[in-house]
């Protein structure tokens, strides 16, 4: 499986979920596209690898990722709690239903302009990194550009990619804008999965951060991050960035892991 390129990560949410991604791909506006029920996240650049889509009619009973490789064959990642932890995130946010969400960005002129990664994180409360996690590194190194954070934290990043530099025929330009990336996170603050979409907004930090006080506000990030009600296991945020250029793929560079 090493050998065969990542061609598409597909997230599934359980099927009682349809409206909610439905609604959530109606705000994400220009930045996905749909092909039946699935919507595509439209990549910087049209050759990389791989794309990531969101399942809006799934049949699952639980969260899932797809990691769907050129030769067909899939390796899933379960998005629920595997310990026997049972922990409450210590931090002060509250839910927000979507359409709360989507009347407050209409009514400030709020427009989502980009999403710059979709990510999961997996609870794991014993040293190391998630075993899910740390098989994807094994399995995934050699099929993709697969790095993990340079200042140490578990958080691993699929960046996309073209063929070539994903098979090494070529070096990896860290300073082209690379979107959209993928984010595994090994999780400790709380034993709710949580699935994130990371996304670009035309306001500063500065403007948006009054108008959701219910979210979690990240002033070094610049960042908010809106936790939607939801009716399945998982926490799903909404996580809104202040207006930016470019990228941060060069934060990267010399982490692929190989």
């Amino acid at each position: 499986m090493r050998k065969e390129c990542l061609s598409n990560i597909a997230i599934h949410l359980p099927v009682v979920s349809e409206d909610l991604v439905i609604a959530l791909s109606k705000l994400l506006k220009t930045s996905v596209s749909r092909t039946g029920d699935m919507y595509t996240v439209l990549p910087s650049n049209e050759r990389f690898l791989p794309t990531i889509s969101i399942d809006a009619k799934s049949t699952e009973t639980f969260a899932k990722a797809d990691f769907e490789f050129m030769s067909n064959d899939i390796l899933t990642v379960y998005i629920t709690n595997i310990t026997e932890v049972d922990k409450r995130n210590p931090l002060p946010y509250r839910h927000i239903e979507l359409e709360d969400v989507s009347d407050r960005i209409a009514r400030n002129g709020i427009e989502v302009v980009g999403i710059d990664h979709i990510g999961f994180n997996l609870p794991w409360f014993n040293s190391g990194v998630h075993p899910a996690i740390a098989d994807l590194r094994s399995r995934l190194k050699g099929a993709c550009l697969y790095h993990s954070f340079p200042s140490g934290e578990p958080w691993d990043f699929i960046i996309p990619g073209e063929l070539a530099e994903i098979r090494r025929r070529k070096a990896m330009d860290y300073n082209k804008i690379r979107k959209p990336k993928l984010e595994v996170v090994s999780f400790d603050k709380a034993s709710i999965p949580l699935v994130q979409i990371d996304v670009t907004s035309n306001r500063t930090y500065a403007e948006l951060s009054p108008l959701f006080p219910e979210a979690l506000h990240d002033p070094s990030m610049k960042n908010l991050w809106i936790y939607i009600r939801n009716p399945c296991d998982v926490d799903l945020c909404l996580v809104l960035n202040e207006s930016t250029d470019g990228d941060w793929s060069s934060f990267f560079e010399g982490h692929r892991v190989v």
